[in-house]
């Protein structure tokens, strides 16, 4: 059945939410172009100006204080200068939501009404669907208010957790799926090497390698699409992930197999120079999130599979499926590469063992696996 085009005219196969790829990008290209603007910022307000319901009360010499409204925005930006432990790709994906929110951003944050929010959420989801989007503006918002209420900005909280409940529509999506059967598994690897050769002028390079090293090495999607070159050590043969890109906010280092590196060594002839292994067209840009999953889908179209059969995190349960069900290597040893906590905090404080000599043998079993699966793919 032909595709219809979306309102813009753009004919291009929608994505997992029936959204339309260019119109995405488009979007995004002007997200980033706003925020590379030169832009007077909102004064952000301080713990010391007075707030409309936690003002001190005046001497009676003294002139009676004016409340100072503070906006939305103007609260939201000092939650966000107390929560300063985050990852680089958080702090992005928050300026975006808050950019979403346009239409709460003049509002004095003692004003705001769950009505008024509500309807914000939804013209953002009704805007191509964009459930999921909508869902996490109604998360900061709800952060952004209990901030406000406890640092006397605003009396009451007005959406407090479950107040969103049955007012937007659900977003139905597995964010994990994943393909493990062996087979299928060995399939997906051969058409991943074959990406660029059948998508061809809609195939980025950057995005062309970044899915070969994917299942090599399945580190998280916002791992794998910020790598650094100064993270790689070719002479250890290691890509050592620094704390603050990681979710645990710990290193991670990842045993490169000599696949991995002979992936590596043909990007670095493209983008060794740059910041990033894998990029956009943009120098200084990396790869994003649509990116990989567009080309993903278009891969599992290829092979007959259902949009969305396999997700970029799927990657890691695949690994550690097979890593335990077919090569029966020892599961700690999975979760070390996996990157988890121990379940056990104590046990995690004490157990400083990395095992590196053992999840290097372990990763370039894993991917001599590989290969053996894309030659038996049918």
């Amino acid at each position: 059945m032909e595709n219809q085009p979306c309102r813009r005219g753009h004919i291009e196969p929608r994505n997992s939410f029936n959204q339309c790829p260019v119109c995405l990008l488009m979007s995004r290209a002007a997200h980033r172009k706003r925020k590379r603007a030169t832009v007077m910022p909102l004064p952000a307000p301080t713990l010391a100006s007075p707030s409309p319901i936690a003002a001190p009360v005046a001497a009676a010499s003294a002139p009676p204080p004016q409340a100072v409204p503070h906006s939305f925005l103007a609260v939201a930006r000092e939650y966000f200068q107390t929560q300063d432990d985050i990852a680089e790709s958080t702090k992005e994906k928050r300026e975006y939501l808050l950019e979403q929110l346009q239409a709460l951003h003049a509002v004095p944050i003692g004003e705001l009404t769950t009505p008024a929010i509500v309807r914000a959420l939804n013209t953002i989801a009704a805007k191509d669907d964009r459930r999921e989007t909508a869902h996490r503006c109604g998360m900061l918002v709800g952060r952004v208010t209990r901030f406000a209420v406890n640092h006397g900005y605003a009396a009451v909280n007005v959406l407090p957790m479950g107040q969103l409940r049955g007012a937007l529509k659900p977003v139905k999506t597995d964010s994990h799926a994943a393909i493990i059967e062996p087979e299928r598994f060995g399939k997906l690897c051969k058409f991943i090497d074959l990406y660029a050769d059948f998508a061809g002028s809609r195939a980025q390079p950057g995005v062309s390698s970044a899915l070969k090293l994917a299942p090599l090495v399945f580190v998280r999607p916002g791992e794998l699409r910020r790598m650094e070159w100064s993270e790689v050590n070719f002479d250890k043969a290691e890509w050592t992930i620094p704390a603050d890109k990681m979710k645990m906010r710990r290193p991670h280092i990842v045993p490169l197999s000599k696949q991995s590196i002979a992936i590596l060594r043909a990007a670095q002839k493209v983008t060794g120079k740059d910041r990033y292994c894998f990029r956009t067209r943009r120098l200084d840009e990396a790869l994003s999130e649509n990116g990989f999953r567009e080309a993903l889908n278009t891969i599992l179209g290829a092979m007959d599979e259902p949009r969305g059969a396999h997700t970029m995190h799927g990657f890691r349960s695949s690994a550690s499926t097979l890593l335990n069900g077919e090569l029966n290597i020892d599961s700690a040893l999975i979760e070390l590469q996996l990157a988890h906590a121990k379940a056990d905090k104590v046990a995690g404080v004490y157990d400083r063992s990395q095992r590196i000599p053992e999840r290097r043998q372990m990763m370039q079993k894993w991917a001599d696996y590989l290969d053996k699966l894309k030659r038996e793919a049918k």
